[in-house]
């Protein structure tokens, strides 16, 4: 019942941001990021799950969840400025602007640029990452110095399609689409190798945790958690070098890191194949690991469905590896508005 709710909820929201967007004042979007960042906190259900799921892996304090919460108004906020500005103008002028939004927002580390220098010739780039905050500008950022091409995942909510197809046409950023009728993974993989035969860097966000038939297993936060494999098989089997990309935050800003490349030689049976995307993804799942422990306010996925059940322990998407030490900080309990 919960979870039906919060779809229902979400796609509302969705609904109402693309319809409302040609029609926002300029100021809406950072009112309403400061309002999410003021009262998040505050919200009973998912205030208290996304502690829990911090405290799970030892890294909640009061004021790291405020600073989520603070980094998922600015998320928000990059939403609306970006289906704002593609509703009000058109082409190059909305790139212009979208530009110098996404350059106040994110700084680029040397490394990003290292890697747009690099020549990728027809292997192109394979670049994993998480769900970072505000990664809708974040990415825009990235595609003013990579040929990026991203993953669309195929989404039955033709509201929440029209935002992300606005919101690539908006920043110039091109895309790929799952196919409708792919039911094997070299099938869906298929676009995303022809645009890396292209020479374009393809941005793939793997860390959506999957049920424990369904996945890659790698250790991560001391369990065995189940990961997309594809892009480990789609760097193998295309030999494009895997890249991994990570933030930090830089006072109000983000800066965006690329780690890599993990290289290694082909593998030619079936079972060294299978080894060695496990060992791509554990390489993953060790900077995702690095990432979430030392900016665990800059995770967008922290109230994720999914991620919950991995940190409750849910044996169909984890398997327990060793003893969680427990470093979690005070108890949680919702702050309650002044004059309640």
């Amino acid at each position: 019942m919960l979870a039906r709710a919060r779809r229902w909820v979400v796609a509302r929201v969705t609904d109402a941001a693309v319809i409302a967007a040609p029609h926002l004042p300029a100021k809406v979007p950072d009112n309403m990021a400061d309002w999410l960042s003021r009262w998040g906190p505050h919200l009973p259900i998912l205030a208290r799950m996304i502690a829990d799921n911090m405290r799970a892996v030892g890294v909640f304090s009061h004021a790291i969840h405020r600073a989520h919460f603070q980094q998922l108004g600015r998320h928000f906020a990059g939403v609306l400025h970006t289906l704002r500005c593609d509703a009000r103008r058109s082409g190059a002028g909305a790139r212009d602007w979208l530009r110098r939004v996404a350059a106040r927002e994110i700084e680029l580390d040397r490394s990003v640029h290292a890697l747009a220098r690099a020549d990728v010739g027809e292997k192109g780039v394979v670049l994993v990452g998480p769900h970072i905050t505000n990664y809708l500008l974040g990415l825009a950022r990235l595609n003013q110095v990579l040929p990026l091409t991203v993953y669309l995942r195929h989404t039955r909510r033709s509201r929440r399609l029209e935002a992300r197809l606005r919101w690539y046409q908006a920043s110039g950023v091109a895309w790929v689409s799952e196919p409708k009728d792919a039911t094997r993974l070299l099938g869906r993989l298929a676009p995303m190798a022809a645009a890396l035969r292209a020479g374009r860097v393809v941005f793939i966000t793997p860390d959506l945790p999957q049920k424990r038939d369904a996945g890659t297993p790698v250790r991560l936060f001391d369990r065995e958690v189940y990961l997309p494999g594809g892009p480990a098989l789609l760097s193998l089997r295309t030999g494009a070098p895997l890249y991994a990309l990570r933030a930090e935050s830089e006072g109000a800003r983000q800066r965006l890191i690329v780690a890599g490349p993990y290289v290694e030689p082909d593998a030619s049976s079936s079972d060294d194949r299978r080894a060695a995307v496990q060992r791509r993804m554990q390489w993953f799942a060790g900077h995702l690991e690095s990432f979430i422990r030392s900016q665990p306010a800059l995770w967008y996925l922290w109230g994720d469905k999914r991620w919950t059940r991995v940190f409750r322990g849910d044996p169909r998407y984890c398997g327990l590896l060793e003893p969680l030490a427990h470093r979690a900080g005070p108890a949680f309990h919702p702050a309650v508005p002044q004059g309640a």
